[in-house]
């Protein structure tokens, strides 16, 4: 449940640099280094063996810690960085009993940004300091958060401090904006509650949750886990502006940036006989002198705070609307009570589109219909929020589905696979590979047996499971060889693995020094089937058959995506901002295209092609594209030809014999001339679309949404013809299709089968 907190002594952080600050981890003061051991660890018996240096003598003691959050520690603003010496120099003579970091501890991740942060941190302050990742520890991070949890520890985490029990939350996600806990996440916090037994419960974390946030997609079902556990206070960053909510009987505060010059003091007081966190926000002039604000108190007494929690009945969809009724645990305190659709197409962000009211029917209900007649047929959620007369809501939250029609896709079958199924799934035949972020991989087959009778097997379809492994995580996806004997799947175990497509078994595995974060690429070269991919800011060339090194070529940048290669040049773009071509026999760089004018690592970084399908055009060129534009580039000098603006990093282009199909990363979907870059139509798809890219099927483009939706487009006009909901879980792995069924894999680990009109 709870545990110590490693002491990061005076001295011990030294100027080194990117690669031996990973293997100088636990000369930073070990695995527990100015943060949390696993999840695992057993409790200490006290405060004090927890690092804080206050006793745990329960809620009289007295107690005060200060909150930091979005320190964006970064090597090249020098300014920023002597700014933060001066708030963790402030917070230090405050004398907390530890330190709370949400998050954004840096821009990017990067080695020598940890390194910046480390160094900003008084020696006796260290100690006490307790973190969370962000989401930029996590979206641009070559380790795959390795030197993270090396420096800071695991995460989630949990300590007990003089009757609080204090957890660290942990929803960010490698290479993805937004968060999501996950089962085993969850699963944890409820057993780590469940041991805290009565104590008040704090929780911090990157993302604030509820209200108008939708930054983590499963963060309903944290509320809803949270009802059972006296959890008093959540403390949050990100937004980078401050906001106090009072939400199902907790109180949230997010905050605003330390790198504006910001942090909190929180300090334990009794009021009225009551326990109470009073809250400030402290301002830090360049002088040094403080100014404080009293943001909001905090009570953490059995009772909570705000209106009480509601019965809640969503009826079955009929025609086009579906009936709610509500009954608020205390009538005379309700404000409001109102109810809408889960607004599942914000992507990470904020929604404030309004909610409908529902009437008071008798002395202890409100019902009413809600209308879905703009729903699409799938999976969805309706929400419920009571308002009390003090301004305190309590939102609930239920699944709901709308049944397909006759022509609209359906699901015939779904299997689970542990963590998420991030990257894009593989096909050869009718065997299809996918691999998930806890480190499955799965191989199952999904045609009709030789032996199985036709008919039956229409009836009841379902894929068999050829094999079953274990790896580190994956992230990406996967590669068959030619023959379909060996499929190659990369690790954040830092290894490229070649297994053998009849049992699993490995052929053979390449250590790298980086967790390998990129999809590999099969090629000829030479007459060699030559597999691709990158770790790190390394381009790797092996033979597919031995694993043998054949080269290996500098990039300048992490690399996320999958190079290209006809045979003559490897095509690569990278996080220095450039797209480069490389000899294919040799590795050997050959030109370089810089794809913007930004000025710091960061900037290039994010507007760069860090996390691109590279794809071959038509006409000897070749498709490099970023957050601003897709590059059409002349393979042979790397001189631009043609350029379309638009966000098109992430969504995998598709060359058809129509044209080139592009997605931006907002959904605006068009079929462009794959040599002149001229549009034949343009359709907006109203939905946020990363990493899962469009496939084909005769005349339609089906295209899976980071929302969960699946959206068909005629090829030939860009007209919408289906719209269906597979799942109200983030969607960022590229299906695959075989026949009339469509693969597609997401975030809350589940691999589906459906069948299309």
């Amino acid at each position: 449940m709870s545990h110590p907190q490693g002491h990061l002594q005076s001295g011990e952080i030294a100027i080194i640099g990117r690669r031996s600050l990973l293997a100088s981890a636990a000369a930073l003061g070990g695995a527990a280094a100015l943060g949390s051991a696993s999840g695992a660890s057993a409790a200490p018996d006290s405060a004090e063996a927890a690092g804080t240096g206050v006793a745990d003598g329960g809620a009289g003691t007295p107690l005060s810690f200060a909150v930091v959050t979005d320190t964006h520690a970064t090597s090249p603003d020098t300014t920023r960085t002597e700014l933060l010496r001066r708030i963790f120099a402030a917070i230090e003579k405050a004398t907390p009993d530890f330190v709370l970091n949400c998050g954004d501890i840096t821009e990017y991740g990067g080695d020598d940004e940890f390194q910046t942060y480390l160094s900003v941190i008084p020696p006796a302050l260290r100690p006490r300091l307790r973190h969370v990742p962000g989401n930029h520890e996590a979206r641009w991070d070559v380790h795959a958060k390795e030197l993270y949890h090396r420096l800071f520890g695991p995460t989630p985490y949990s300590f007990d401090v003089a009757g609080l029990h204090v957890v660290g939350l942990d929803p960010t996600q490698v290479l993805q904006e937004p968060g999501v806990f996950g089962r085993d996440h969850l699963r944890w916090l409820a057993n780590d509650l469940r041991q805290a037994g009565q104590q008040p419960s704090l929780l911090f974390l990157h993302y604030p949750i509820g209200g108008a946030n939708y930054y983590v997609n499963d963060q309903d079902e944290l509320l809803d886990l949270l009802a059972d556990f006296p959890v008093r206070a959540i403390f949050a960053g990100h937004v980078h502006t401050e906001r106090v909510d009072r939400i199902n009987q907790l109180t949230q505060v997010a905050a605003y940036a330390t790198k504006d010059a910001y942090y909190y003091w929180v300090r334990r007081e009794v009021v009225d006989r009551l326990p109470v966190l009073r809250v400030w926000q402290v301002t830090v002039a360049p002088d040094g002198s403080e100014q404080r604000r009293e943001v909001t108190t905090i009570p953490v007494a059995d009772a909570g705070v705000g209106v009480a929690a509601a019965a809640t009945v969503v009826g079955q969809p009929k025609g086009a609307a579906i009936a709610v009724r509500v009954r608020p645990g205390q009538p005379d305190a309700v404000a409001a009570v109102q109810t809408r659709i889960y607004p599942q197409h914000v992507y990470g962000g904020r929604d404030t589109s309004a909610w409908t009211d529902l009437p008071r029917v008798g002395d202890q209900w409100w019902d009413g219909n809600v209308d879905i007649s703009a729903v699409p047929p799938g999976a969805h959620r309706l929400q419920v929020r009571v308002t009390g007369s003090d301004g305190s809501w309590h939102e609930v939250t239920r699944a709901f589905e709308i049944a397909p029609g006759d022509q609209d896709p359906r699901e015939r079958w779904g299997l689970r696979l542990t963590g998420s199924v991030q990257g894009a799934l593989a096909a050869y035949g009718d065997l299809i590979v996918a691999g998930s972020t806890g480190g499955d991989v799965e191989a199952f087959r999904v045609g009709r047996p030789a032996d199985a009778d036709e008919q039956a097997f229409r009836n009841h379809p379902a894929p068999r499971t050829a094999w079953r492994t274990r790896l580190g995580g994956t992230y990406r996806g996967s590669a068959f060889t030619g023959d379909g004997r060996t499929v190659l799947i990369g690790s954040t175990d830092h290894h490229l693995y070649a297994l053998d497509t009849r049992d699993g078994a490995p052929r053979w595995r390449h250590r790298t020094e980086e967790p390998v974060l990129s999809n590999p690429l099969v090629a000829i070269i030479g007459g060699v089937e030559t597999v691709l991919f990158t770790a790190g800011f390394t381009l790797y060339a092996l033979e597919a058959a031995t694993g043998r090194v054949r080269w290996t070529a500098d990039l300048h940048g992490f690399f996320a995506g999958r190079v290209a290669c006809d045979g003559e040049r490897v095509y690569a773009g990278s996080g220095d901002g450039k797209a480069y071509a490389f000899d294919a026999a040799t590795g050997h760089e050959l030109w370089s295209y810089a794809t913007n004018t930004r000025t710091t690592p960061y900037q290039r970084l994010i507007y760069g092609p860090w996390d691109n399908v590279v794809t071959l055009l038509p006409g000897g060129l070749v498709l490099v594209s970023t957050v601003s534009n897709a590059h059409a580039l002349d393979r042979a000098t790397g001189a631009q030809r043609w350029r379309v603006s638009g966000g098109f990093a992430y969504a995998p282009p598709v060359v058809t014999a129509s044209g080139l199909v592009l997605i931006d990363e907002f959904g605006r979907a068009r079929r462009v001339d794959p040599l002149t870059g001229a549009q034949a139509w343009l359709t907006q798809l109203g939905l946020r679309v990363f990493n899962a890219g469009p496939v084909v099927r005769g005349n339609t483009i089906w295209v899976p949404t980071a929302t969960g939706q699946l959206v068909g487009l005629a090829l030939a006009s860009g007209e919408v013809t289906h719209r269906v909901a597979l799942t109200t879980a983030n969607t960022f792995s590229t299906p695959v299709v075989v026949d009339d069924l469509l693969v597609s894999g997401d975030q809350s680990g589940v691999v589906r089968g459906i069948a299309l009109p």
